[in-house]
């Protein structure tokens, strides 16, 4: 890299001295505030015929409206209790258990209501809506536009 200089008053010639930092400046610019536009609560049934069992709560903010979801324990044809599936995983011996769930959703601008089945990882609780190729997990946390705190989300599903 060659130097620049300049001719002084007094006839000498100086090096011209570069403000590197103008570069630095722009990426120093104020971040813009990411706001969570989805959310989940994971709750413990306190009575009933479940009680103890993990039911969730879960919303999600798109561009046709409010996406809610409701996911609950399933109990199978005539009630029989839960239904919890075992998987063997691909990479030799990770058994894997998922809990059989009903999971509904609505949105609200729409005004429809859509029911799948779906399975809840019973370690991770990660529960996965192929169908529509979202999950919803209870890692996540940030705050909304509102300032509200929120944990969760209810998203698209990285790993299908």
């Amino acid at each position: 890299m060659s130097e620049t200089y300049y001719k002084g008053k007094d006839g000498s010639f100086y090096p011209v001295q570069n403000n590197n930092n103008r570069g630095y400046n722009n990426n120093q610019q104020q971040q813009k505030q990411t706001y969570k536009k989805s959310g989940a609560v994971y709750s413990r049934i306190r009575n009933g015929n479940f009680e103890g069992n993990i039911i969730v709560n879960a919303w999600r903010a798109t561009k046709s409206g409010l996406m809610k979801a409701t996911v609950a324990p399933y109990a199978g044809q005539g009630n029989k209790g839960l239904e919890i599936v075992n998987s063997g995983g691909k990479s030799g011996n990770q058994d894997k258990e998922y809990q059989k769930m009903i999971c509904t959703i609505t949105n609200s601008n729409a005004g429809t209501t859509q029911t799948y089945h779906v399975l809840m990882n019973v370690k991770t609780q990660v529960i996965s809506i192929k169908e529509l190729g979202l999950c919803i997990t209870p890692n996540g946390s940030g705050t909304t536009r509102s300032g509200k705190r929120v944990t969760g989300y209810f998203g698209k599903n990285y790993k299908s």
